[in-house]
């Protein structure tokens, strides 16, 4: 049983990984709220917070996979709160994994790395990175620190660019672009684990969404390296907005 350190844990995906594959993976929980619920072996759970250069470090001994969710997921973020929590925090982490020498860096990323493209324009791999707000550059520069640390130091990373997680059964989405952006818990979390599991050498870039009958971002790439297959479409799922 690979052993999995997850951050964010406490968060919405990251909660709902954990409760997907809880049965698949050891994992070490981190995050700076505790669980809503008791973690129990042969899972355990490290309140931390990754900003701070001498807690990652621990963290990795002994890790096989990192998923690196923790962050301000926030787009009207400032500067003063990505710095810390997406720019310091990924760095930390990422040497500490190198000098662990984890075999997997799973990355969270955003579909506001590319938010900057008009909403009817389809992102296909190998497009220029156009983020819309400065958490979207805090994004752009984690995928970047995964290419360094690829081509420089050997270590095999996948970024996510993940869309708009939203539970099927909650609000309907606002936005036809939200539709399009639209991921799916069950979609989500078996992406991550394709994520983990994939034979990837270097760094590669997926795309975070469902099988939406209109999509945001293209999927081919994602699916056929990955073997990513999402069943979820928001256009079925929810009542389609006039936006």
């Amino acid at each position: 049983m690979r052993k999995v350190l997850l951050t964010g844990s406490s968060g919405r995906i990251g909660q709902a990984f954990f409760a997907a594959y809880q049965e698949s993976y050891k994992f070490v929980l981190t995050d700076l709220r505790e669980p809503e619920h008791p973690i129990v072996d042969p899972h355990r759970f490290v309140q931390s917070d990754l900003s701070d250069a001498r807690v990652a470090a621990d963290l990795c001994l002994g890790v096989d996979a990192i998923v690196h969710l923790a962050g301000v997921p926030n787009p009207d973020a400032e500067f003063a709160d990505v710095l810390p929590a997406n720019i310091l925090a990924t760095t930390y982490l990422m040497e500490a994994a190198r000098k662990a020498q984890v075999g997997r860096f799973v990355y969270a990323s955003s579909a506001q790395t590319i938010e900057g493209y008009p909403v009817d324009r389809q992102i296909v791999p190998g497009m220029a990175v156009a983020p819309a707000n400065l958490y979207g550059v805090s994004k752009c520069y984690g995928e970047a620190l995964c290419s360094l640390y690829a081509t420089q130091h050997g270590m095999s990373c996948v970024s996510l660019r993940i869309g708009a997680f939203e539970p099927a059964d909650g609000p309907p989405l606002e936005t036809k672009r939200d539709l399009s952006a639209w991921l799916s818990y069950r979609d989500a979390t078996h992406l991550i684990d394709r994520a983990i599991q994939a034979e990837i050498d270097g760094s590669f870039i997926a795309h975070g969404i469902s099988n939406n009958r209109f999509k945001r971002l293209d999927l081919t790439e994602t699916c056929r390296v990955l073997r990513y297959a999402p069943q979820d479409d928001a256009f079925s799922t929810f009542p389609i907005p006039s936006a």
